[in-house]
């Protein structure tokens, strides 16, 4: 991997990000970082039981001071971290940071300042990005809630419900969550579209997982 060896995977929920990222650490030898992992460098915050939602994370932050952990363990990671292996983050850079900003509440110019602030942070380590686009966001999450049943809903629209950015606009139940979902996958393709670094790109539900994961092998191994 290129001077330092950082991969991001990144896409929506539900977009084959674990999957992915567990595939290049069976393949490549890498250290790998699973969104939920207790010891991730990168991220602010605990993650809940089943996942990473964050539900309460106001409770700890407002946008401002997040924003502000969040720079500061790349910093921290930047300074610490070895040359070597590869390190591969699942979830990162906007998953478990912009996404969390957004559930916050943080404004558009927030938002943008961080990607900007977050970009300048990586310096000369040129992290490669692997990111599973959408096309229809709203269908692709509606289906996934109705392939991992009732209990999984409840606890996903419980955990939107307690969002600021849902409270603010008034939004509950499915419908407020395919709404946050819709407007998170539209920052995200903005702020994917201003990537400064090494990018591919490749769809969220291919029909082949297998062809997908080679792919992502293939140009990695090729930026080596």
């Amino acid at each position: 991997m290129a001077r330092l060896g950082i991969v991001f995977i990144d896409g929506l929920p539900g977009s084959g990000k674990s999957m992915a990222a567990a595939a290049i650490g069976d393949r490549l030898p890498s250290r790998v970082f699973l969104e939920s992992e207790r010891d991730h460098p990168l991220l602010v915050g605990s993650p809940d039981a089943r996942g990473a939602a964050f539900a309460d994370i106001h409770e700890i932050h407002s946008a401002e001071t997040f924003a502000a952990a969040a720079l500061g363990k790349l910093e921290t990671f930047l300074a610490r971290a070895e040359g070597g292996t590869p390190y591969v983050f699942e979830s990162h850079p906007l998953q478990s940071t912009v996404r969390v900003l957004l559930q916050l509440d943080a404004p558009d110019a927030m938002l943008l300042k961080f990607w900007s602030n977050l970009q300048s942070g990586f310096g000369s380590a040129q992290p490669q990005l692997v990111y599973l686009q959408e096309s229809d966001p709203r269908t692709a999450f509606t289906n996934i809630i109705r392939s991992r049943g009732p209990a999984w809903e409840s606890y996903v629209v419980d955990a939107f419900n307690r969002y600021p950015w849902m409270k603010a606009r008034g939004l509950s139940g499915v419908g407020g969550v395919l709404e946050m979902i819709a407007q998170y996958s539209a920052l995200a393709e903005r702020l994917v579209d201003s990537w400064r670094f090494p990018l591919l790109r490749l769809a969220a539900r291919p029909e082949s997982y297998q062809e997908r994961t080679d792919a992502i092998i293939e140009w990695l191994t090729r930026r080596c």
